[in-house]
Formats: structure tokens, sequence, C-alpha cells
């Protein structure tokens, strides 16, 4: 395996749409990096430089220490799994997976050692005399990735594979990649839409919007510390709240939202907040730190409450997610457990943990 390495990538088509611009960063030997962003934001472009389907504009790409941008896609050593698996549909699972070995005329014992090595690691080992046609999803993916494991290449690319199966499929294959990840000790790098596996499956997430990088971090970090609004609102699901208002002084210092529903700041706020005192700012709150009286109780001495109209409720097994509608008409949405459900109209008191709030400047939209 190898280290995979951009450096200030750009890609321009013919009309000056710029698709990917000034992209860099390194997937280091063995890492599951994830590209995840919004349709458009140029994700599965650059996963097609770095296979080498599409030209690079400007800037570099290495795989092992070897710049490859004027090299063929073939001799990249590199495997692409492809969303919709690019199965021979003429061909059996077993000649679908040593195709590739046979054009780089590899001994007939060792495509047959390494293509029964693929199926036992992926369980398609009783499939390999079968054709495409009669399998499930699930299965011809699997086939395609064994396809791309018999080849042992330096690093493997995955361009959404998973974003044609059904909901408990593709939280199986989720499960079975990241195994594989750590059982090949692989340098993966992974393009999805879908911020759960973005989530679950990477070391580290590339975040794109609009063909530029907005954060490279850990799930974690990226899910506690976004560094701007569209991070903020792009990972989570149910997505952060937003609410906008100013920045007061009125007996310690105050959000006070346009509608003039108002929040005591504290703690860490305190400083980073004191400049932006009669500014307008975005204040940010996750669904999780949005409690509801009689069912979850305060979580620090800076929770607020506030009486607001329950809209929709979303039961979900073990936790609810309801939508109300505070003063300003603007709807937002808490995340609590399911020990009662609660009705559309019912008006209850809900606690906003103002300690875990994220602060945005309206203007750059950068975390305060």
């Amino acid at each position: 395996m190898a280290e995979v390495n951009l450096e200030h990538v750009t890609k321009k088509y013919d009309g000056g749409v710029t698709a990917v611009n000034d992209v860099s960063f390194q997937v280091a030997d063995n890492e599951f990096v994830v590209l995840v962003g919004p349709s458009g934001c140029g994700k599965t472009t650059t996963l097609r430089m770095i296979a080498g389907l599409e030209e690079v504009t400007s800037g570099t790409i290495s795989i092992g220490g070897k710049v490859v941008n004027d090299v063929d896609p073939k001799n990249r050593d590199i495997a692409m799994v492809f969303q919709n698996y690019a199965l021979y549909p003429h061909m059996t699972v077993y000649e679908n997976m040593a195709f590739g070995l046979k054009l780089r005329k590899y001994p007939k014992a060792e495509i047959e050692t390494r293509v029964k090595e693929a199926a036992q690691i992926l369980g398609i080992q009783d499939f390999l005399d079968r054709k495409p046609k009669v399998l499930s999803g699930g299965q011809r993916q699997r086939v395609a990735v064994g396809r791309a494991i018999v080849r042992k290449p330096k690093a493997f690319l995955f361009d959404e594979p998973l974003s044609n199966l059904d909901a408990k499929l593709r939280v199986q294959m989720r499960t079975e990649i990241s195994r594989l990840h750590h059982r090949l000790s692989a340098t993966m790098v992974y393009v999805t839409h879908d911020q759960t596996e973005a989530m679950t499956m990477g070391d580290r997430i590339v975040l794109m919007k609009d063909g530029i990088i907005h954060q490279i971090d850990t799930p974690l970090n990226l899910y506690d510390h976004p560094v701007n609004k569209f991070a903020a609102g792009f990972i989570g699901s149910p997505a952060m709240n937003f609410f906008t208002g100013s920045i007061t002084r009125d007996g310690g210092l105050q959000f006070r939202e346009t509608s003039g529903v108002h929040f005591k700041l504290g703690g860490p706020l305190e400083s980073s907040l004191g400049a932006y005192e009669g500014r307008t700012v975005v204040l940010g709150l996750r669904p999780e730190h949005i409690g509801i009286a009689g069912i979850t109780t305060p979580a620090s001495e800076a929770t607020v409450p506030l009486k607001a109209t329950v809209d929709v409720v979303e039961p979900m097994g073990n936790e609810i997610f309801v939508y109300f509608f505070t003063g300003s008409g603007t709807q937002y949405v808490s995340r609590v457990p399911a020990h009662r459900m609660l009705s559309h109209g019912e008006h209850v008191e809900f606690l906003f943990d103002c300690s875990r709030a994220h602060v945005f400047d309206t203007e750059t939209e950068k975390a305060i």
C-alpha cells in the first residue's frame, strides 16, 4: 500500500466551470479517508482524477511518492469500485474477479489463489460459478469489491459503492468494508454523499462544497468542532438548529433572537463573544442539546427553558425527533429519549443547553 497526496489540484471544464478548486490533502499509508459533501461538490471528480479517469488542470497527484498526472489509469496501481458494480454479465463471478489479472498475464495458479482468497474474505465462495444476474445487489457489490481485492493495489478507490443498496444492506456492507480495511491494512479513498457512511467508516473526513475543501478532520472533531456554518449544518442528522440574533450584555452575556427569544450565554463563549456585542451572529444547537421538560433534565446551569408548540413528532424507536415552532415562526428540532409520545399542537417547555452552543459570524460564516 502507499500514501496518496494531492497538492493544489484544480479541475476546470470547457466553458470555465471549475469543478475542483485548489484541493490539497494527504491520505496516509493504510488510512481510510472519506470525501463527503452535497451533490456537485467535486468529490467524485476528485476521486476520478486520482484514478486517472479525469485529467488534472493544475496541481499534482502522487501515489506512493510518484507523481501520476501523466500516468495511464491502468498503470497507477489502484483499484476502483463503482456505484453500478460494472460487472460483465456474460462472465461468472470467478471470471469477473479474475479478468484484470488475466489481462496482466498472471499465472493461472496465482489467479486461482487470489480469487479464492478474496471470495473467502467476502463470503462469496459459493457464488463463483454464478452469473451476476442471479445475484442480489449486495452480492454483486461484494464481487465488485473482490475484483478490486485480487489486484492487491497500492490504493482502493470507492465511488459511492453502497448507494444502490437498500438500507439494511448498506449498514451491512458498511461494516464489511470497514472490516476489510483493517484486515488488508489498505489505503482507501471513499466517496459518499451519506454523512452516516462518512462518520462511521472514515479515519478522517474531507468535507467539500462547491469544489472547495471546508474541513478535514476526524469524524468526532468534525461533529464537535465544525469550522463554519456549512460544516455544522451538513454533519449531523437531524441537522443543527440555527438561530439568528444579536449579542447583548444585559445582566450577563445574552443572545437575543430576532423574535425576542433570548438565551443567556457564558463559560467559554464569554471571552470569544465579547467583541461581538451589538452585532448579529448565528447561534447553533444540535437537536440532542435541546431537551424537553418531563422527558429530559436540564443539562447544565446554562440551560434555558422556552415554551413552544409541537409540530411534527418522528418516533425512531429508542428516541424521538420533535419538530417545533418558536415565536419567530421558524421550525427547529429536538432529539430526546422516547419516554412518552407528544402530539401535534401540544405546548411543551423545551430546554436549550446553551453551554453546547456554536456561534458563527454572519458575514464569513466561520465559527467564533
